[in-house]
Protein backbone atom coordinates (compact mmCIF):
# COMPACT_ATOMS: atom_id res chain seq x y z
CA UNK A 1 0.00 0.00 0.00
CA UNK A 2 1.59 3.19 -1.19
CA UNK A 3 1.46 5.68 1.83
CA UNK A 4 -0.11 8.94 1.36
CA UNK A 5 2.15 11.83 0.29
CA UNK A 6 1.66 15.54 2.51
CA UNK A 7 0.75 18.33 0.70
CA UNK A 8 3.26 20.59 1.09
CA UNK A 9 2.27 24.45 -0.13
CA UNK A 10 3.32 27.44 1.61
CA UNK A 11 0.68 29.70 2.05
CA UNK A 12 0.93 33.06 -0.06
CA UNK A 13 -1.19 35.38 2.46
CA UNK A 14 -0.80 35.06 6.42
CA UNK A 15 -3.23 33.60 8.56
CA UNK A 16 -4.33 37.26 10.11
CA UNK A 17 -5.25 39.08 6.73
CA UNK A 18 -7.28 35.98 5.65
CA UNK A 19 -8.91 36.00 9.06
CA UNK A 20 -9.34 40.03 8.64
CA UNK A 21 -10.75 39.56 5.13
CA UNK A 22 -13.24 36.85 6.26
CA UNK A 23 -14.38 39.31 9.09
CA UNK A 24 -14.61 41.80 6.31
CA UNK A 25 -16.85 39.93 4.30
CA UNK A 26 -18.95 38.52 7.16
CA UNK A 27 -19.84 41.82 8.18
CA UNK A 28 -20.63 43.31 4.58
CA UNK A 29 -22.84 40.07 4.08
CA UNK A 30 -24.62 40.79 7.41
CA UNK A 31 -25.34 44.14 6.78
CA UNK A 32 -27.18 42.83 3.24
CA UNK A 33 -29.22 40.53 5.26
CA UNK A 34 -32.58 41.16 7.45
CA UNK A 35 -32.23 40.79 10.58
CA UNK A 36 -32.33 36.94 11.38
CA UNK A 37 -30.19 33.63 12.20
CA UNK A 38 -28.91 34.34 9.16
CA UNK A 39 -27.84 37.42 9.86
CA UNK A 40 -26.93 36.19 13.43
CA UNK A 41 -24.61 33.21 11.24
CA UNK A 42 -23.06 36.08 9.70
CA UNK A 43 -21.93 38.15 12.88
CA UNK A 44 -21.10 34.99 14.83
CA UNK A 45 -18.60 34.05 12.58
CA UNK A 46 -16.86 37.84 12.38
CA UNK A 47 -16.46 37.78 16.16
CA UNK A 48 -15.02 34.28 15.43
CA UNK A 49 -12.76 35.69 12.98
CA UNK A 50 -11.84 39.16 15.22
CA UNK A 51 -10.99 36.76 18.43
CA UNK A 52 -9.07 34.05 16.27
CA UNK A 53 -6.76 36.83 15.26
CA UNK A 54 -6.31 38.49 18.73
CA UNK A 55 -5.05 34.67 19.75
CA UNK A 56 -2.45 34.19 17.20
CA UNK A 57 -1.51 38.08 17.66
CA UNK A 58 -0.84 36.28 21.32
CA UNK A 59 1.05 33.42 20.42
CA UNK A 60 3.36 35.02 18.11
CA UNK A 61 4.35 37.82 19.68
CA UNK A 62 7.10 37.57 21.52
CA UNK A 63 7.60 39.25 25.53
CA UNK A 64 3.67 38.84 25.58
CA UNK A 65 2.74 36.46 28.90
CA UNK A 66 -0.33 34.63 27.97
CA UNK A 67 -3.74 34.99 30.13
CA UNK A 68 -4.05 31.84 32.06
Amino acid sequence: MEKKRRNRVRQTTSLSFMLSQLAQSARARAAAVSPGLDRESLLRKAHEADRAMEMEHLVTTPGIDLPR
